[in-house]
């Protein structure tokens, strides 16, 4: 396997803790849009007008909604936990401290390149070398665990 795709592998892997993280925003972005069209709505008792299809209950509804959304969003919240200490620990086997840190700061905190440059004090072109050497490394550092078709 060549540098160059042992590097796209532990990009991929890492891909997967920002994307498990995306779809958690999300889902608490229904859960609050949700939330917010409840307390929105206004509900008014009408005693004589007859309904033939039965009563709905779309508050009912809305909050059975939320509450099988948020045990969701818990469950990924937990493998998401799962993911950033499997990663950590993967990261912390490069030999390389500066190449550790870029690591964790992209892909375990999920910043921004431009606010790991000025954390650093370096030039985002710097950091894009220091990140691809760490890439490399922790590729080469954990090669038996990406070379696991499930995991990647």
């Amino acid at each position: 396997m060549t540098d160059k795709e042992l590097s796209q592998r532990a990009k991929e892997y890492f891909a997967q803790i920002r994307k498990t993280d995306r779809l958690i925003q999300r889902l608490t972005d229904t859960v609050n849009t949700l939330r917010s069209g409840l307390t929105s709505q206004s509900y008014e008792l009408k005693p004589d007008k007859v309904q033939t299809s039965g009563p709905k209950d779309t508050l009912g509804e809305t909050i059975a909604k939320i509450m099988s959304l948020e045990d969701d969003i818990n469950t990924r919240i937990d493998e998401l936990v799962t993911m950033k200490k499997e990663a950590f620990s993967m990261i912390s086997k490069v030999p390389d401290l500066d190449q550790q840190n870029v690591l964790v700061g992209r892909y375990i905190q999920l910043k921004k390149w431009e606010d790991l440059a000025a954390e650093f004090e370096y030039t985002t072109q710097w950091l894009f070398e220091i990140h691809g050497k760490a890439l490399l490394a922790f590729a080469k550092e954990n090669a038996d665990f990406l070379k696991e078709p499930s995991k990647v």
